[in-house]
């Protein structure tokens, strides 16, 4: 359990490219998954905007109170 924990508390810094490569893989997954299970997710889709719409807002204010305090 020490291994997993050392490795799970590390920093790592990432440059853009490495973050916009991991951002790009879990798009393209959440794409394949959704054309996998369209009928699913369509009953779900106020309350899976309702969460977007709500996550955008706060990333927003987070990003705009740091954005003032430098």
């Amino acid at each position: 359990m020490n291994f997993l924990k050392a490795h799970l508390t590390k920093k790592v810094r990432w440059a853009t490219w490495q973050f916009s490569a991991l951002k790009l893989s879990m798009i393209s997954f959440g794409i394949i998954l959704g054309s996998y299970f369209a009928g699913f997710w369509k009953p779900l889709l106020p309350a899976v905007w309702a969460v977007f719409t709500i996550t955008v807002i706060l990333s927003t204010m987070m990003w705009l109170s740091a954005v003032r305090k430098k």
